[in-house]
């Protein structure tokens, strides 16, 4: 299904440690991971039939986790939705991995930028959230479910009232026929978008630098970090433009390191959906260009994840002082117009 870089570099969240190492300080102990850390927490994920987060279509599946996640990726492969990179990501294996253990937990990445290409039109911010994630995870009572991200949770968090006629509910049609194909269920929507407004949960630092000069920034500082792991560099420009759409530079990181987002994923086993962590490059019409991502603290509240506050909190300084070094001009140094 997939090589075993991608699924070792899946990564869980993030951004563990010095999300720069250009600071000396030590990963673990900034994060809180030391020998008395708990690796179990609090699991307080659902049973599947009980599932209820902000904004997340779920269905039950009616065959067990290898054969749902077999027949999705089948499903995936007939409607040409794959993306070279990332294929999929296998939270698990990641764990175990950094010798955790993790309930099987695997999320697929899925494109049409038929779809995608109208609503980063609309509202770049939205490729946080793309390519589209399939979730599928199996609960302590060994139910399986399958899961994404409803197009109400994506409307209510982005700007997307101009997004081309069709596109959003497009794309969700899309997943809902990949989810029905491989669960033999039906969808429920119970997650709720009650109360979430444009931009909730997304971090933005404008960038004194070109776009370009930006992107190769924040890929060197990721490079540079042994402790994170790059999934993938996905310039949804490009990818539009081979589609004969036209985008203005879009381009999305995703990455991270399993001894993070692990233990967020054994707290709350739906948190697999915002992970591994993306940070986005974007420049809008005017030539501005901006560094988005998503608020640690906003992924733990959609998923009731209550015992890694000390570690959300220095997640959170992390990616604030990536985000500052992607966007900030070097001393001595000047950056293109």
């Amino acid at each position: 299904m997939s090589n075993r870089w991608i699924q070792r570099s899946g990564l869980g969240l993030l951004l563990a440690g010095a999300l720069l190492m250009i600071t000396a300080c030590d990963w673990s102990a900034e994060l809180g991971i030391g020998d008395n850390y708990d690796n179990d927490g609090n699991d307080v994920t659902a049973p599947v039939a009980d599932t209820d987060i902000l904004g997340l279509a779920v269905a039950a599946s009616n065959q067990n986790f290898d054969d749902t996640t077999a027949d999705l990726d089948s499903a995936i492969s007939a409607a040409n939705r794959y993306i070279a990179q990332p294929r999929l990501v296998d939270h698990r294996d990641n764990a175990a991995g950094v010798n955790l253990t993790l309930r099987p937990t695997t999320v697929f990445f899925v494109d049409d930028p038929n779809r995608s290409a109208p609503l980063i039109a609309a509202d770049p911010r939205v490729a946080l959230d793309l390519p589209a994630r399939i979730l599928v995870y199996r609960d302590d009572d060994n139910d399986v479910g399958v899961a994404y991200n409803s197009a109400a949770y994506l409307n209510a968090r982005f700007d997307l009232d101009d997004a081309e006629d069709g596109a959003l509910d497009g794309l969700e049609d899309d997943l809902d026929d990949l989810v029905e194909t491989a669960t033999g269920g039906d969808i429920d929507r119970r997650g709720s978008v009650a109360g979430i407004s444009d931009g909730d949960g997304i971090e933005s630092a404008a960038s004194d630098n070109s776009f370009g000069v930006t992107v190769s920034n924040l890929a060197a500082a990721i490079e540079a970090n042994s402790n994170l792991g790059l999934v993938a560099t996905i310039d949804f420009a490009q990818r539009a433009l081979t589609f004969g759409r036209a985008l203005n530079p879009t381009t999305l990181f995703i990455f991270g390191n399993p001894s993070v987002g692990s233990r967020l994923m054994q707290s709350s086993q739906t948190a697999g959906i915002d992970l591994p962590q993306t940070m986005l490059v974007s420049q809008n019409d005017d030539g501005d260009v901006s560094v988005f991502y998503e608020d640690p603290a906003f992924i733990s509240d959609r998923h009731n994840i209550d015992d890694r506050d000390d570690q959300i909190e220095a997640i959170a300084r992390l990616l604030a002082n990536l985000a500052d070094t992607a966007t900030s001009v070097v001393p001595g140094t000047s950056t293109p117009p």
